[in-house]
């Protein structure tokens, strides 16, 4: 026991001497020993700024750049599938997490209603990647058939303490399945229908803009199989996202 306890004395003793020098005199003098350098810390909070389409749990990401959840113009991965059609954002964190330009992310605690500001997500990011850091996130839009909405690898390199931004998200359709929307094909509280399909019946499998849904007001234009409402139109943007530098 002695023997232990001189051995755990002789290491302190050497990490103090360590940090000691002298000077020309002989005198001691200490040098204090580096500090660490802090993750910096985002939060990132989400607007809906629909009437009526409640937003799905938002799944926020921190990476370089180089990395996508989605292309528009290009194919949607099953990933974005699940979420864009049923909400579902755990496949699409998944992604993210196993890209090599991944650096971290996180979810809303749940759906954020419409006219309402989520709560913050905080995120840490190591200090050397702040100089390539790009912020993408994405949530359906629940009274659709895969209509989702937010920012697609948004560059926030630079952001200094106390810096905030803010961008306003378009809306995407991820052409994974039809604009019917029937009772049956919408997930939501307003419907319950179904959610997620692995059956891809859009005409144009790829993803792009949304032109917002059609609804069945207008007996010219409407769409007379729909049941949506007026009420659960959109106009672009669908979302506003804030992220800011709190650390």
């Amino acid at each position: 026991m002695k023997q232990t306890l001189k051995f755990g004395a002789l290491i302190v003793a050497t990490s103090i001497l360590a940090a000691c020098g002298s000077d020309n005199d002989g005198n001691v003098v200490i040098t204090p020993l580096p500090t660490p350098e802090q993750d910096a810390r985002f939060e990132v909070s989400v607007t809906n700024l629909t009437n009526a389409q409640p937003l799905s749990p938002v799944a926020i990401m921190l990476h370089n750049a180089g990395f996508h959840s989605f292309i528009d113009g290009e194919t949607s991965s099953t990933a974005l599938e699940l979420l864009a059609e049923g909400g579902d954002n755990s496949e699409v964190l998944s992604e993210a997490r196993a890209a090599a330009e991944y650096i971290a992310s996180g979810s809303t605690d749940g759906p954020v209603p419409p006219r309402s500001i989520s709560s913050a997500v905080s995120l840490s990011v190591p200090s050397d990647q702040l100089n390539n850091l790009h912020l993408s996130v994405i949530s359906m839009l629940v009274h659709t058939n895969d209509a989702f909405t937010g920012a697609n690898a948004a560059n926030i390199s630079g952001m200094a303490i106390g810096d905030s931004r803010t961008m306003n998200g378009p809306t995407w359709d991820s052409g994974t399945e039809a604009n019917t929307e029937t009772r049956s094909t919408m997930p939501g509280p307003d419907f319950g229908g179904e959610g997620f399909n692995a059956e891809r019946d859009d005409l144009v499998d790829l993803v792009r803009f949304h032109q917002s849904v059609v609804t069945n007001e207008s007996s010219e234009f409407g769409l007379a199989t729909s049941d949506l409402q007026d009420r659960h139109r959109f106009l672009n943007p669908t979302a506003r996202i804030v992220v800011t530098r709190v650390q």
